[in-house]
């Protein structure tokens, strides 16, 4: 019965998305930008969303300079040409333009939402904080010191912790294992001529991806565009990442920190968006860890025996290279047993693959879910701002269910024997070291935040 009602599940999945991708109705809008637009109309309600992003996230940082996309992220509404922050933020506030923008290590995007009728104001106010950035003293003061507080905090962390300490053990010497929000010493020592040389050498015209949705046609989407973009020059040189290879050593490192419980990250080495098995790796990840209470690291290090209250699995996929990466958090006195059952079921999983009954849970759920990307406007402008970013292809919401349903079993389990590796788990433990007796394992104290 469980099968077949899974099998159902697919089926209608199957008939939803075509549905689903006829009402999106994808164009490729060729303009004078030069830029990759993708548009969906949709006239339902007079909104229009905008998302668009470019390569260089915090991982383009230069060396010395960590923090400087994040601190950008916070003053792109902080004045512009001659409206200063306040005059500026009126304009938003007064026609409910909601603007906003984001680094990741690979990407800086940024959001855009407003009334079909104010989609004149709404492109010249973009194209302002894109081509003159004001950077005036008392808003960068004030944002900088906000991402100070966030440092200084970070400090007293466990997952901060630990996530900079599992950076350190895998990407050591990489630009991603850098702290993408910077240090106390690099942030202190931007400037407003940092902000407008990254300004300058990031937005332009040739890495430019926009994803438009909502009330308004393809010719007014084009110039829209044009009016939002137009000025942005054509190129800069931004130096490409370097191929991420992660550290395959494996082990462990206990960071001796006061806390009543222990936070535990593990990860090895992974696989690429682009990679043609991130399908098969993904279905056999989430049989692992990424599946929640139906995957096999909860049923067996929670469910069985009570060791945590949640862990979980999951494929970190950055342009240069990836992870395979999960967390939980446990008693002192139970890291050293949780570790044990996370490694024996990674091996598990490694020689034997999932279980045809897991593969087709998966599968189902994968299918399933991804049409709650596109339930508004907005998380449609983003969804298909994330296939341009990945060069997934304007096709890849039809494609995509007909590759997840040609990966065969054989597939999951090649590629889960391919990657899965217990012998390259490197372990992070933040807690206190004198109660997590754990054999061979480095022991430090937490680095400061300078």
């Amino acid at each position: 019965m469980k099968r077949v009602i899974s099998r159902l599940a697919i089926f209608l999945a199957f008939l939803l998305l075509p549905r689903l991708a006829a009402a999106l109705e994808i164009q490729n809008i060729p303009n004078d930008a030069g830029i990759e637009l993708w548009l969906v109309e949709d006239h339902a309600n007079p909104i229009i969303s905008v998302a668009f992003g470019v390569k260089g996230g915090t991982a383009y940082d230069p060396p010395g300079k960590e923090g400087l996309a994040e601190l950008a992220s916070g003053l792109f509404d902080e004045g512009a040409g001659e409206l200063d922050s306040a005059a500026f933020q009126k304009q938003l506030n007064d026609r409910g333009i909601d603007f906003r923008f984001s680094a990741g290590q690979d990407d800086f995007t940024g959001d855009l939402r407003f009334l079909s009728q104010d989609r004149e104001v709404a492109a010249n106010l973009l194209s302002l904080a894109l081509t003159q950035p004001r950077f005036d003293a008392e808003p960068l003061e004030r944002i900088r010191n906000g991402l100070l507080i966030e440092i200084a905090q970070g400090a007293g962390d466990p997952g901060y912790i630990a996530g900079r300490n599992l950076d350190q053990m895998l990407l050591d010497g990489h630009p991603y294992g850098r702290p993408g929000n910077g240090t106390t010493e690099s942030v202190s020592k931007l400037t407003a001529a940092d902000l407008k040389d990254f300004v300058a050498r990031r937005f332009v015209r040739a890495r430019l991806h926009v994803a438009i949705v909502g009330d308004i046609d393809a010719t007014a989407a084009r110039a829209w565009a044009q009016q939002a973009f137009g000025k942005l020059p054509e190129t800069a040189d931004l130096p490409d990442l370097p191929p991420l290879t992660p550290s395959a050593k494996g082990g462990a490192r206990v960071v001796d920190f006061a806390a009543p419980q222990a936070t535990i990250l593990f990860a090895q080495p992974g696989i690429t968006r682009s990679d043609p098995d991130f399908f098969a790796a993904y279905l056999a990840n989430y049989s692992l860890g990424g599946g929640g209470f139906s995957s096999r690291l909860m049923t067996e290090v929670r469910e069985k025996r009570g060791l945590v209250y949640g862990i979980g699995s999951d494929l970190w996929t950055m342009d240069a290279g990836g992870l395979i990466a999960g967390q939980f958090e446990t008693d002192p006195d139970k890291v050293v047993e949780a570790i044990r059952i996370v490694r024996a079921e990674w091996a598990r999983m490694a020689a034997e693959g999932p279980s045809a009954e897991e593969l087709e849970n998966a599968r189902t759920y994968l299918i399933g879910y991804y049409p709650r990307n596109f339930t508004s406007t907005m998380k449609t402008a983003q969804a298909l701002r994330g296939l341009q970013l990945e060069a997934l292809g304007i096709d890849y919401v039809e494609r995509r269910q007909k590759e997840i349903a040609a990966v065969t079993a054989a597939d999951v389990r090649r590629v889960a024997a391919r990657l899965l590796d217990a012998a390259q788990l490197s372990f992070i433990v933040v807690g206190p070291a004198a109660q997590i007796p754990l054999d061979g394992a480095e022991v430090v104290k937490p680095a400061a935040q300078n």
